[in-house]
């Protein structure tokens, strides 16, 4: 967790732990309602789920319940993919075979 020392403290000495969601985020809530969120890896805001963020930001009162069926066309959250860090963690082979899927762009070549 690369959260600073002073919410880590806040977090234990006042937080209740309200849920975790699929990337490993915890969310808490303290005695005031105030609501936050301790990120597993990186303190990157994408990675939370729009449930989470419903919650985080008081739309709705109660917590996201895993149980809840999705509609089909809902597709899985996924956090941002684009940035030096998303480059840096990607093994060798991932990155030969993203830069074979793109075709580079020539003035001199026509569109079909």
């Amino acid at each position: 967790m690369l959260n600073n020392l002073g919410t880590i403290i806040n977090t234990f000495l006042f937080g209740k732990k309200i849920g975790e969601d699929d990337f490993g985020n915890i969310y808490y809530l303290n005695k005031n309602n105030k609501r936050w969120v301790l990120y597993f890896k990186n303190n990157d805001a994408s990675s939370v789920p729009p449930e989470w963020q419903a919650w985080l930001t008081h739309t709705v009162k109660n917590t996201p319940n895993i149980k809840d069926k999705k509609k089909k066309w809902q597709i899985k959250h996924q956090p941002n993919s684009t940035g030096i860090n998303y480059i840096l963690n990607k093994s060798n082979e991932e990155k030969k075979d993203d830069i074979s899927s793109y075709n580079s762009w020539s003035p001199n070549k026509r569109g079909k």
